[in-house]
């Protein structure tokens, strides 16, 4: 009789451990992996050998033939927000897609949505939707920030298919970051996408514009002052605006929200003052939202962030393209590796040295370069 009770416990430990490695591949999403294989394993309940089933991909079952073009206006945990040519759906994500495209859908993104459901949508969950996505067409931008210390993708993407950045900075409360706006500048640089500065809170400024700031929009692609208060530079901004699809980014606290709540009227975002305390903003907008620009174009308002990913570049290629240091972007410096630091024939320590190059740029540029170590 003790014999057959340890038979029946070593059967009831193997079955938890087959329960235990059964893989769930929207399970791993959920948690921010995506497995290495597309297959998943599968346990009778007379405790056989697993069998393994391979995980098909949604095009493969709905026919690439019956998918609709859509675009991504609107991302959430589970789900995003597709407009397609006569509505707007919720569609939810498959493990396969995000493991092909790498991360997640962003919004920007252009993606192709199936029907997998007949009935209605009845919630977030996966497995609950009507449509979801089986496919991200290829980017033609994007724009990337690190992703959390704990997620499995090292980077993650704000918006994608932007024709401009649009960083938005304030004179003060909170006061104009050097090194963050020199960050997006590059970002930009190595995408290929205009740089538009546009400096809020005019109506607060008392004299002239501090010389770091008047410094960072002299290398800027355009600068546009604005008092959403008393209405300045409006008009030229919704002018630089019209038609193109435009990202929006900056600092918590530097009014991003206000600002494309006077571009676009219906646009509802919630917008909060800056803290007494420390003089720095406090998060409204909390996710990557869409919204289209009366006459034309949209603008991607993203949260405000503290960095921008600038990872994969490696101490030597930013000596070499950070903005300001050398005109046309031609390298005048002796030595092709020359880092801008002690090295022989520097032009860029020239240029420090005689008043050219602005003592803010360098060390905005000494901090990153730090930060590569």
């Amino acid at each position: 009789m003790m014999l057959e009770d340890e038979e029946f416990r070593e059967i009831r430990t193997t079955r938890r451990a087959h329960r235990s490695r059964r893989i769930d591949a929207m399970r791993e999403w959920d948690s921010g992996i995506v497995d290495e294989r597309p297959t998943k394993e599968r346990f009778s309940r007379e405790f056989k050998k697993a069998k393994i089933k391979r995980i098909k991909d949604p095009v493969e079952n709905i026919g690439e033939e019956n998918c609709i073009e859509g675009l991504v206006v609107e991302v959430h945990r589970r789900t995003c927000e597709v407009r397609l040519p006569d509505e707007t759906v919720t569609a939810m994500y498959r493990a396969t897609t995000s493991k092909a495209l790498g991360e997640f859908p962003a919004v920007g993104d252009r993606v192709l949505v199936g029907q997998v459901n007949d009935g209605e949508d009845v919630g977030e969950g996966v497995g609950s939707q009507k449509y979801c996505v089986v496919r991200v067409l290829p980017r033609k931008s994007e724009l990337k920030r690190p992703g959390p210390r704990d997620s499995f993708y090292k980077q993650q993407t704000l918006a994608a298919n932007i024709d401009q950045v649009v960083i938005v900075a304030s004179v003060v409360q909170p006061e104009f970051n050097y090194g963050f706006m020199d960050r997006f500048l590059l970002a930009a640089n190595l995408n290929n996408l205009p740089f538009v500065l546009v400096l809020t809170k005019m109506d607060l400024l008392e004299g002239e514009l501090p010389e770091s700031i008047r410094d960072f929009a002299s290398i800027v692609d355009k600068f546009i002052p604005i008092s959403v208060k008393n209405g300045e530079g409006l008009e030229m901004l919704k002018a630089e605006l019209q038609g193109k699809s435009s990202v929006f980014s900056g600092q918590s606290g530097v009014g991003k929200s206000t600002l494309v709540n006077a571009l676009v009227p219906d646009a509802g975002l919630e917008t909060g003052a800056v803290r007494e305390k420390d003089g720095k903003g406090r998060h409204t907008t909390i996710s990557s939202s869409l919204f289209d620009l009366p006459g034309g174009g949209y603008v991607i308002d993203t949260p405000g962030i503290r960095s921008i990913g600038l990872m994969d570049m490696d101490a030597e290629s930013l000596a070499k393209i950070f903005p300001g240091f050398f005109e046309s972007d031609l390298f005048t410096c002796k030595f092709s590796n020359c880092l801008h630091v002690k090295e022989v024939g520097c032009s860029v320590l020239e240029k420090l040295r005689d008043g050219r190059l602005s003592k803010a740029r360098y060390e905005s540029y000494r901090r990153i370069l730090g930060s590569k170590d």
